[in-house]
């Protein structure tokens, strides 16, 4: 016998059949043919009186009993073949092979260090299923799953043009951008607009707390009032908001679009702000709790990815690494929208050597888990970057001179470029007017569209 310890076998527990210095060459010195044993005793010198080799006799039943407990024979007898098998064996035949048991059925076996698996914590389900191809097919499973997937075709991010280009299905969905070029505001306005539309967000704000988020809001209000009418409405930025200049400025103003604002989007835009606190642990609880509790399926905004406070090691003796905590929160992400079917957006900032080069896969920070885990990778750009200029190497001063200048325009001409897209077309462009002012995105060649006291989605 053998002890297995885990997969392995232990040398130490397997009993040499002989003894080191009896053991040939081979594996035929420990087990020959009969045929090998005759030619090998006829190779050797001729035995002395004490080596000469004795007739086999059998042990009498009353020697047998005279036997110490650890005594051992030198030999033993030999069980006669049966007459039967006898006639069938030819002289000095030896078989070749010997009939296979049959292999049993497959069987799951334990766990071999005897340790049980654990059950799933009692009304959560496993973190898996199992389905055959008829039982997926046959009763119409297939059908549904379709009819699901075309009625997420009615679903927007409330920029035409982008919507246009493909439908929001559930996902998980990245957004990255270098500072300064609105990532917050383009996810943030996102996230309105499909409140606007009748979905519930949560918004999971990381940096800016909920009054500087809603100020937003006002602002891009006021803002699309303004170009709505053609008028001279004023319009405030979030800063002057939150200062209270607008309040002072605009009362009336200021209450009007608050309304407008509360009654658009109800109460449907939920920002959850947890200032650099937040692990993505947490994440999944709010939204696990919100789903229980409202019966329906969010929005899921996250802002940002680098910023989510790192979880515990899986030896739960140490904070994870940076580019293991992003690969872990990707992959956590991932699994609670695949769990829910839900779509999860995450901003995510860029290597500062993208700085001056044009946008893809390798700007992502820290991480190779995102190219492989997002189902749409979207990155924001200046407009400028489609200048020739960026695609050659050197002329650094000259780089950085077309790029303040186009951050000091008004607006500034952003580019939404689509890296990655397992909905549709692999890669596309979206180019849009950015006005940080006002914190609002227009997408370039569409024409307004009457909001008729909603929200107004581009």
């Amino acid at each position: 016998g053998f002890a297995l310890s885990g997969n392995n076998i232990s040398p130490q527990s397997i009993p040499s059949p002989i003894q080191p210095s009896q053991q040939q060459a081979g594996t035929s010195a420990l087990f020959p043919t009969p045929a090998q044993a005759v030619s090998r005793l006829q190779s050797q010198e001729a035995p002395t009186q004490s080596m000469r080799m004795q007739p086999e006799e059998s042990v009498p039943p009353e020697e047998a009993q005279d036997l110490q407990p650890d005594e051992v024979l030198d030999s033993y007898p030999e069980e006669p073949i049966p007459p039967k098998e006898a006639q069938d064996l030819q002289p000095d035949e030896v078989p070749d092979s010997y009939p296979e048991e049959p292999i049993p059925p497959f069987q799951a076996k334990p766990n071999v260090s005897g340790t049980q698996p654990q059950a799933s914590p009692p009304g959560q389900s496993p973190p898996y299923r199992l389905t055959s191809s008829l039982d997926y097919f046959q009763p119409n499973g297939f059908a549904r799953d379709i009819a699901a997937y075309q009625a997420y075709a009615n679903c927007k991010t409330g920029y035409v043009s982008l919507d246009n280009t493909q439908p929001r299905y559930p996902g998980l969905y990245l957004l990255g951008a270098i500072s300064s070029l609105g990532k917050t505001t383009n996810a943030h306005q996102m996230g309105d607009q499909i409140a606007a539309s009748g979905e519930s967000v949560l918004y999971f704000s990381l940096e800016q707390n909920r009054f500087e988020l809603y100020s937003k809001s006002i602002a891009r209000s006021f803002f699309l009032t303004q170009q709505e009418n053609n008028s001279r409405y004023p319009t405030p930025s979030s800063i002057e908001i939150r200062s209270g200049i607008a309040s002072s400025k605009y009362p009336n103003e200021l209450a009007e679009q608050i309304e407008r604002y509360t009654k658009t989007v109800g109460n449907r835009m939920i920002i959850i702000d947890g200032i650099f606190s937040m692990t993505v642990e947490d994440i999944e609880n709010v939204v696990t709790q919100f789903i229980t509790a409202h019966k329906c399926k969010p929005v899921v905004i996250v802002d940002y990815l680098q910023i989510v406070a790192p979880s515990m090691s899986m030896d739960g003796r140490r904070k994870m690494d940076t580019r293991e905590a992003v690969d872990h929160i990707v992959h956590r992400l991932k699994a609670l929208q695949s769990q829910y079917d839900l779509t999860v957006i995450v901003i995510s900032s860029l290597n500062r050597q993208n700085y001056l080069t044009p946008i893809d896969f390798e700007s992502f920070k820290e991480s190779g888990g995102i190219e492989y885990t997002a189902d749409v990778i979207w990155g924001l750009q200046l407009s400028v970057m489609s200048n020739e200029l960026f695609g050659r190497e050197g002329k650094i001063k000259e780089k950085r001179d077309m790029v303040r200048k186009a951050k000091l325009a008004s607006p500034r001409n952003i580019d939404l470029v689509c890296l990655k897209n397992r909905f549709g077309p692999s890669s596309y462009t979206v180019q849009f007017n950015y006005f940080p002012a006002s914190d609002t995105f227009e997408p370039v060649c569409n024409p307004p569209i009457a909001s008729q006291g909603k929200v107004k989605q581009w």
